[in-house]
Formats: structure tokens, sequence, C-alpha cells
């Protein structure tokens, strides 16, 4: 295995050419003073670590996410392209005639997609919209800032 000093500030990275296994990457966080750990990270390096927390409710138990993106509307984009989890806000076919075209909201792709149980948490403008840190294969075990991730295509 090649170790590769990922960040220049001690971080090694133990695998092959130096890139961790980007599927197994996930999140961790505090949000309204509870610690969120094991967060799916839907595209880690896809936005320079410029992070957003996404929460899907409408049950009990929401499902919480990470998703890389510039803006709060291509983190949507981001998580509807998904192909995971973006069926959660893909409104079917046999469905639309429930969303009157004036208030249909779509992705960048034009799907129809439904907001309501949809929150994003992060400050729009700003580097780091929502501080997390990132878990996986070959990373330290306290965590890394996304930011240090190696910048590499996870396609």
């Amino acid at each position: 295995m090649i170790q590769a000093d990922t960040t220049g500030v001690g971080v090694k990275n133990t695998h092959p050419n130096g890139i961790p296994n980007m599927n197994k990457i996930t999140a961790s966080c505090k949000f309204n003073g509870h610690d969120l750990t094991d967060i799916p990270v839907l595209n880690p390096s896809g936005w320079f670590g410029k992070t957003w927390l996404l929460e899907l409710g409408g049950c009990h138990t929401p499902l919480f996410l990470v998703v890389e993106a510039d803006t709060i509307t291509d983190s949507i984009d981001e998580l509807s392209d998904n192909e995971t989890y973006g069926h959660q806000i893909h409104v079917p076919d046999e469905d639309l005639g429930d969303y009157p075209e004036d208030d249909r909201h779509y992705d960048g792709s034009g799907r129809v997609i439904d907001l309501d149980h949809l929150m994003v948490y992060g400050q729009e403008g700003s580097d780091v919209p929502y501080s997390v840190k990132y878990h996986g294969d070959g990373l330290p075990a306290e965590g890394i800032d996304p930011r240090q991730l190696p910048d590499c295509d996870t396609d």
C-alpha cells in the first residue's frame, strides 16, 4: 500500500494511490446539541468540502444526509440525482395531478420534486455552510475536515 500525506499536515491515507474508498465515507456533526454519526455522504470530494446537512422528514425518524455543493439549490439537485436517495423527493408520474403546475418544484434535470419534507441546513455564501467531519477507511479515527479529503473524481 502507498502511504501518502494527503494534506501536508500529517493525515495518512493508506489506500492504494493515496485515495480513500469514497463509497465508505460517512460524516458526523452536531445538530441542535445532539451528536449525529454515520451520516451518508452523497458526493464526498464533490465540491471542495463545502458541505450541507439535509434532513428528509415525514416520519418518526428523519434521514440525515451530507452533500457537497456550492448552494442550497445545488445540494437539492445532488440529492435528486443520487441513485440511492433521489427517489425520496421525486414525484411519480401517476401523482403529478396532485401537484398544480403553479406550485411545482423542479430539479436541475427538469423532474418534479416534492420539497415538503426536506430541510437543508447551512449558511449560504460561506466556505463551510454546515461543519461536519468525514470518517472512513484510511482516515483518522477522529475524522477530518471535508476540505482535507483528496480531490478526486468519484464517477
